[in-house]
Parts: C-alpha cells; structure tokens; sequence
C-alpha cells in the first residue's frame, strides 16, 4: 500500500528503507501493518507517476483532506526525486493541501548535500525525530546503520535547523519513554526557533 488513510491526512509510503532501526519502532513487531493497513512495498519502490496517480483519485474527487504527509515504515528522503515531483505537482494542482515531512533527519547525510532548500519548494512542514538531546542516548534509541553512527546525530540536529533557516515550519519530536529526559530537548527546539511535540509510544 503506496496510500494510507488517518484521520482527514492521506500518507505516502515512498519506501521502506530507513538508516536507523529504532528501538521503539513498530515496523517488525507490527510485521508492516498499521491500523489494519498493509505498508510492507512488495516489489519496486513506487514511481512518482504511481504515487501521483494514487492521490489523484482521492484528491480529486473529495475536499475532506487537510494534508499530505510523505511518511510510512521508512525514511522518506531516500526517495528525493520522487517526493520532489509529488511535492511540485500538488503545488501547482492542489495548493490548499498542506504538505509536511516525517523524518529521523538523515536526509543530509544520505545524499552528502543540504536537500533543504529543495524541501522548501514544496514542504510546508517537517517533523524531525530526534527522540533525545543527549548523542550517546541518540544511538542507543535510534540504533542507526554503522555509516550514520558517528555524526547521525549531529546531522540530524543540522537538518532540523537548516530547515528552519529555508523557511518550513519544524517539529522537533520525541517518543515519550521512561529513560528520556525531554527538558533539555524542548529547549533546543525552542533555541532554534521549532516547535517541540512529545509523542506517546506505540504499542
């Protein structure tokens, strides 16, 4: 499933992929269902004429969507090319839909270059999960692949204030678990100029 359904906010599910296998995640527990919605991508990875031909036959025949929201079980910005065309085409067809990012904000690393101002042609809003101020803590709750270890966490916080600077409004996130002091988060996040969101854990 490419297209999932919450509330008045349609998710795409560009990949499943993802540079951190948090430890939280409900992704493998869950075996890549959520709320009854099979996410697991079954061949392929789909193209942006896909994806766009999904939101089109929902899009287009209803008005009860708020937004759009490029996340699934996966990191998004693996798919930069694809959310990108996604992104344009709703701006030019559809500019009432509000469209954010969910994100562990790797992006940068990912593709070795600031992908934040092509976020900024079509992002309205992005949520980083940060989950902790603390890096040590970070890798121990984000258990990010070997290539992101030692400087995911510092990247991670560099995207989310880079995108602050490109003008997208931004969420600095956190799961809500026992072991994490989110204090000294919240003041990051208002340090530079986010919002800051706790997020219950799934179970």
């Amino acid at each position: 499933m490419i297209l999932y359904e919450k509330d008045r906010s349609l998710y795409l599910n560009l990949t499943n992929r993802c540079p951190v296998s948090c430890s939280f995640c409900v992704k493998v527990p869950w075996d890549y269902e959520f709320e009854g919605q099979d996410l697991r991508i079954k061949g392929p990875e789909p193209t942006a004429e896909a994806l766009i031909s999904a939101l089109k036959e929902k899009v287009d025949t209803s008005d009860r969507w708020r937004e759009v929201v490029f996340c699934g079980f996966g990191e998004s910005t693996y798919r930069l090319a694809e959310m990108s065309a996604v992104g344009l085409y709703l701006k030019a067809h559809h500019p009432e839909l509000k469209q954010r990012l969910n994100t562990v904000g790797l992006g940068n690393l990912i593709w070795g270059r600031d992908i934040t101002p092509e976020l900024a042609l079509f992002l309205d809003e992005v949520a980083v999960s940060l989950n902790t101020a603390d890096p040590a803590q970070w890798v121990k709750l984000m258990r990010p692949a070997p290539a992101y270890r030692e400087t995911g966490f510092a990247a991670s916080r560099q995207f989310a204030e880079r995108c602050v600077a490109a003008g997208i409004r931004t969420r600095v996130t956190a799961v809500e678990l026992p072991e994490v002091d989110l204090l000294p988060l919240q003041r990051y996040a208002k340090k530079i100029r986010a919002t800051f969101v706790a997020r219950p854990i799934l179970a």
